[in-house]
């Protein structure tokens, strides 16, 4: 390299005079616009690299404004997710409440049409026993509740008080097995006695193999022995049982009351309107 230059010295001394010159002459020398021809060509050189770096600069600035753009669309996202489930929540609250509202109506109603007196009671617990069909409600002596009152629905019987205290009740419904209650068909006024079988249905015992009865007879409390009074809807035979000896023939009945679904119970309360026949 050394060698190069000591060589071609005088050359390239040249070449930077001749340069230099050219450069002072373009400092002094203007174009017809007045720009200098080295401040044109300075501007020629810079100007691809100038906009390279205007249009980084663009495409950074949308990328944020992009970006903050959707940390926005986020945030409302997520404050119209929590809107959402907030009104749903209401929705189903006011649905209950309407529900609730809906079946006192009609337990009052109830009440109002047969003339019976009584206190609507809450469901809120079911016994562990898987051999014993009994709920718990949540009115109990201090609401005027005794043992023995019938439990209803207004669509039927559901079961009877075995349990007292002061703030609850234990009703044992008649689909257990240990629950009895004398009945009779509506229709031919057959008297039986009604036997929970355990599970959802229940089975009419005593029933004399000369009496008619069939299925979809309606069966209703007969009012004997003064527990139950008489004439409330008990269910449906479902199947006649008779056999080719015995006195007696059997019937499965399917309860009216949703025994298997109680959310509320009517406890009857006026046992003395249930001497007066009905």
């Amino acid at each position: 390299m050394r060698d190069f230059l000591t060589r071609h010295r005088e050359g390239l001394l040249f070449l930077i005079l001749v340069l230099v010159s050219f450069l002072l002459i373009s400092h002094q020398v203007k174009d017809r616009y007045g720009m200098t021809y080295l401040r044109r060509g300075s501007v020629a050189v810079i100007s691809p690299f100038q906009s390279g770096t205007a249009y980084v600069s663009r495409a950074l600035s949308g990328v944020w404004k992009d970006y903050i753009y959707l940390l926005g669309v986020r945030t409302e996202n997520r404050t119209l997710k929590e809107e959402v489930s907030r009104l749903r929540s209401e929705v189903q609250t006011l649905r209950d409440e309407l529900e609730k509202a809906g079946s006192l109506f009609q337990y009052s109603k109830y009440l109002a049409e047969t003339g019976y007196a009584g206190v609507t009671g809450r469901v809120i617990g079911e016994s562990p026993d898987p051999w014993s069909r009994t709920v718990f409600i949540n009115r109990g002596s201090a609401d005027g509740i005794r043992t023995g009152m019938p439990a209803v629905t207004p669509e039927g019987l559901a079961g009877r008080v075995i349990e007292v205290t002061d703030r609850s009740a234990l009703v044992r419904l008649i689909v257990d097995r240990s629950s009895q209650v004398p009945v009779m068909v509506n229709r031919s006024r057959s008297r039986a006695i009604l036997e929970g079988e355990g599970s959802g249905t229940c089975r009419l015992k005593y029933l004399s193999r000369t009496e008619d009865i069939k299925e979809g007879d309606v069966v209703i409390t007969s009012g004997l022995a003064g527990v139950f009074p008489r004439g409330i809807e008990v269910g449906r035979v479902t199947e006649v049982l008779k056999k080719n000896y015995g006195l007696y023939q059997y019937a499965k009945l399917l309860p009216e009351a949703p025994v298997g679904r109680l959310e509320d119970v009517i406890i009857l309360t006026g046992r003395e309107k249930f001497r007066d026949g009905r």
